[in-house]
């Protein structure tokens, strides 16, 4: 019987797809629809934000704040973080000021025919402390207006009304429930020694759209929760405040949703009879273009020559008229009737944006006869690939991009651009100035979600030569909340190479972020390589080098760096502290062109002087959103590490191109790390070689021609 209640409670939203419920359909704006909703009020359903989205959610009521920020990177895999901090709650004789934070995991399985319910499997708080551990299995369908949602929970899902656990016919293991097991006593690895396991609950709920509402939504839910259980410990150090209003009334939820636009959604709900709760997400998408870029239309002079001197010239002065891109050398085969040009830009990432821009603003200088016009990138000297075109498919409108791309060659870079017969001078050392926002965070404290500091950075980058810089950022701090933060550096068995960054940030209000001198060469065809020297990062400076081996037509590629590091004084001058350590690591890094997955593998030394790995894979869209997952293991213990265990964490990053008509290649990073500790830690070098050599292989080209002459 509990096999075929289980298979029934998952399958069972599909058996209401009858003809009564066809009155209540209308047609709907599919935008109504565009802000993907991953549960119902405290229950969780089969949906995700939707491919490449990031938002944040915050939840109050009466008896707690919660904030959850949520990455989506496939449309079948949701993740997010968590901060919670139960306003009703003692921690010792602190009212509120308990903060627990954690992890959450959901995988959807969905299917092309829309009479099959989405399934998914979800993981709530599954490492760590466990106060909201509990694991689901639900479906959800969409009939019409409704979507319903019906399945199982475990753990806190189930410390209400109680029934066998439905899998248990796999094992007799999973009918009872252990304590988690996590991490020494530290926390913060997997609690799988629980997942699944013990007594179940049942979850389900319904979601109506409004007709004529502007996508308005009523929801209503099942509460399976005790709250007087459900997020605490069995700790006499932890309790509620006498007058909490833990006690339910109700076992049914009801709500409201409404979506303001794409990137806001508000909820007001009633929960267990006698709350009111609010909650709001704001986020969006990353999965396609969020502003129309400006058309190509460039500044050019059409003119006509007769001699080579004259045709280069005319070239370079239609590229410098569109200051996103730079001439670097040129090159006519009249014998071939084939053109060289090879250029630099700061503002383009996509390689087929700039090799069919540059194309199309060359070609508007006529009197030489030329089939084929081959367009090299060059990146701190460094020839990063050779892309040949038809010089008919540029300045036709007719051709369609798949002929294009059958006639189009795409090369590896060769230096070949240093013997062109065209050199225009360029006037060393060439200096770029600026100032911008200065934003510095300290995020992942156990006592509160983000420290900030706002105030003003000033950018400056000299080149002496097209390989060799000097780069540097100076701040100065207008106003901050860093001194409310108490600086942790309680380890006993570890160096504090990481866990002293609050001193950094409290220390002075003028600080140098980055003076680095950088020198980039290719030493042998498909090896590149970068010594640098300087301040590196807020708490290191010193010297060292990388080098990589980039097979053009491979998707891998194997590096090495090796530096020399000096702690910085926390005045974040020019003064030095008396701790250096040589760190080092061995770089294997894959790429899946098309699942546009990014694996990362580095083994070697990190700063405390521990030695062991760090995994980071993270997945690309292309149009350059990414979002990833990382976590390291070293030859230090649990209990050396401290609270967490392990050295763990997601980032994300979103290109600037997102909120601008135009293209840009900076990005918006994130990285969070539950706690900041001393093992793990990696020196942070700026103007890392992986990124400069981007561009540099078949693969990374070949997905860039959705911006062929865009």
């Amino acid at each position: 019987m509990r096999i075929l209640s289980f298979i029934f409670i998952i399958l069972f939203p599909s058996y209401l797809k009858s003809s009564y419920l066809d009155y209540i359909y209308i047609n709907q704006d599919p935008s109504i629809n565009s802000f993907g909703q991953t549960g119902l009020i405290q229950t969780p359903s089969a949906e995700t934000m939707g491919e490449g989205s990031v938002y944040f959610t915050f939840n109050k009521n009466n008896i707690w704040k919660l904030g959850t920020l949520t990455v989506t990177p496939y449309d079948w895999l949701e993740a997010s973080y968590f901060y919670y901090r139960p306003t009703d709650l003692y921690f010792g004789k602190l009212k509120g000021k308990f903060l627990d934070k954690g992890f959450n995991l959901k995988m959807v399985l969905g299917f092309k025919n829309d009479s099959i319910p989405n399934i998914a499997i979800g993981l709530d708080d599954f490492a760590g402390t466990g106060i909201f551990s509990r694991e689901y299995i639900v479906s959800t369908t969409q009939i019409k207006n409704i979507k319903i949602t019906a399945g199982y929970g475990w753990g806190k899902y189930a410390t209400g009304y109680q029934l066998d656990n439905p899998i248990s016919f796999i094992s007799d293991n999973l009918s009872n429930r252990p304590l988690p097991k996590s991490g020494d006593g530290q926390g913060g690895l997997p609690t799988y020694n629980t997942w699944f396991k013990g007594p179940a609950n049942y979850l389900g709920g319904i979601e109506i759209n409004i007709p004529y509402a502007k996508g308005l939504k009523l929801m209503a839910e099942y509460d399976p929760f005790d709250y007087n259980i459900f997020s605490t410990y069995p700790d006499s150090n932890l309790f509620f405040a006498p007058n909490s209003k833990r006690a339910k009334d109700s076992d049914l939820n009801i709500g409201l949703s409404f979506p303001v636009n794409e990137n806001l959604m508000l909820k007001l709900s009633y929960i267990k009879g006698n709350l009111v709760n609010f909650s709001f997400s704001f986020g969006g998408r990353y999965d396609r273009d969020r502003k129309k870029k400006e058309k190509f239309q460039p500044k050019v002079e059409k003119k006509l020559v007769n001699t080579k001197k004259d045709f280069y010239r005319s070239i370079l002065k239609n590229i410098n008229k569109n200051n996103d891109i730079f001439l670097q050398t040129a090159d006519l085969d009249e014998k071939n009737k084939k053109l060289k040009l090879s250029v630099s830009t700061s503002k383009y990432i996509n390689p087929i944006i700039l090799s069919s821009r540059t194309a199309y603003i060359a070609m508007q200088t006529e009197g030489f006869d030329i089939k084929n016009i081959q367009i090299s990138q060059i990146n701190t000297g460094i020839e990063l690939n050779k892309i040949t075109y038809k010089t008919s498919d540029i300045l036709s409108k007719k051709t369609t991009l798949p002929i294009v791309i059958r006639n189009t060659d795409i090369e590896k870079g060769s230096m070949e651009y240093l013997e062109h017969e065209f050199q225009p001078k360029v006037k060393f050392p060439t200096i770029f100035s600026s100032f911008s926002p200065a934003l510095r965070t300290h995020v992942g404290s156990p006592e509160q979600f983000i420290y900030y500091g706002l105030g003003i950075k000033h950018n400056l980058e000299i080149q002496f030569a097209r390989n060799f810089l000097l780069k540097s950022e100076v701040g100065y701090n207008i106003t901050d909340n860093f001194n409310e933060k108490v600086s942790r550096t309680d380890s006993p068995y570890l160096p504090n190479v990481r866990t002293e960054i609050v001193k950094y940030l409290q220390e002075s209000n003028t600080y140098i972020d980055s003076l680095q001198l950088d020198y980039f060469f290719s030493p042998k065809e498909n090896f590149y390589s970068k010594i640098s020297a300087g301040i590196f990062e807020p708490m290191y400076a010193g010297i060292g080098g990388e080098i990589l081996y980039k097979p053009f037509n491979q998707n891998y590629s194997i590096g090495m760096e090796l530096y020399k590091a000096k702690k910085r004084d926390y005045d974040q001058k020019f003064d030095l502290l008396d701790y250096d350590v040589y760190t080092g690591h061995l770089i294997f890094n894959y790429y899946l062109p098309r699942l546009g997955i990014i694996t990362n593998i580095t083994y070697g030394r990190y700063l405390a002087k521990d030695v062991g790995y760090t995994f980071d894979i993270s997945r690309k869209n292309k149009h350059g959103f990414r979002a990833g997952i990382f976590f390291s293991n070293t030859n230090v213990s649990e209990l050396e590490f401290g609270e967490g265990s392990f050295d763990k964490g997601f980032y994300f990053q979103i290109p600037f191109d997102f909120f601008s008509k135009s293209y840009s290649t900076n990005h918006l990073n994130f990285k969070l790390r539950p706690l900041t500790r001393d093992g793990a830690a990696k020196l942070e070098v700026g103007n890392d070689l992986g990124g400069i050599i981007f561009n540099s292989s078949h693969s990374e080209i070949y997905n860039g021609w959705h911006g062929f002459l865009k």
